[in-house]
């Protein structure tokens, strides 16, 4: 190892393993059956990162909510959507068993749609586009000063977005940015998703606290409907006073 491993505890409440080795090291560790004893883990041979986390209740919790507001967002929003959930990413070339694995993820849009495609060609098509075809979109609800790097490493892999969740211990006080990412560029936030058209951290927020306290499934889906469906009238709404004005100034 090339630094000495440390372990923390993040903003809600999970124990998080942050080690850093060599590229054989983590080629060498990624033959061990990790998830056996952690539910999330990164094994990045590119940058030397290897993080093992235990999540907290709230960690999964917060996570499942996200897993739904994205479903009934994409399906909404862009016409299609695929959750791939913790499904581990790798760069092309990197060594089987290594890579990131975000607490969920999604193809939303044309991404889907080719996703969709490709389960009717059977599971052969299916892993053939997973290898080859990275996330629109990533959630990650603790990345700590330890291991950001996995921030520019999503974005080399060529996922779109990244939704960083930040909590704090004992508060169920929540923040949600929303970054765009790319290859070589520095991460940046945005007011509002790209990926999802129009939904902004705001409607995130008001829609995880709205699902957290629902005690039926239909409390649930209502909750993430109610502010999905608002978010789309107001894009209709802005797309027909802009064609309005060109037509008027025409």
């Amino acid at each position: 190892m090339n630094e000495p491993a440390t372990m923390h505890t993040g903003a809600l409440g999970s124990v998080i393993h942050v080690l850093r080795a060599d590229p054989e090291t983590v080629a060498a560790l990624a033959t061990v059956d990790w998830n056996r004893h952690f539910r999330r883990v990164c094994l990045d041979p590119v940058s030397g990162l290897i993080v093992l986390m235990a999540p907290s209740h709230l960690h999964e919790d917060l996570t499942d909510i996200l897993d739904r507001i994205v479903d009934a967002a994409g399906s909404t929003l862009a016409g299609a959507v695929k959750g791939l959930r913790s499904t581990r990413l790798r760069g092309r070339g990197d060594p089987p068993g290594t890579g990131l694995e975000p607490d969920c993820a999604f193809y939303v849009g044309e991404r889907a749609e080719s996703y969709y495609a490709a389960r009717g060609e059977g599971a052969a098509a299916v892993e053939a586009f997973v290898e080859r075809t990275a996330p629109d979109l990533v959630v990650e609800a603790e990345i700590t000063h330890f291991d950001e790097g996995k921030i520019d490493r999503y974005g080399e892999m060529g996922v779109r977005e990244l939704w960083r969740l930040h909590g704090r211990k004992g508060s169920d006080e929540l923040r949600v940015d929303f970054l765009a990412l790319g290859a070589g560029s520095a991460p940046r936030e945005l007011s509002a998703s790209r990926v999802l058209e129009g939904l902004t951290p705001d409607d995130v927020c008001e829609a995880v606290e709205r699902v957290r306290f629902s005690r039926t499934v239909s409390e649930r889906v209502e909750a993430v409907a109610g502010i999905v469906l608002r978010r789309q009238r107001t894009i209709v709404r802005v797309r027909e006073e802009a064609e309005s004005y060109s037509t008027n100034s025409g």
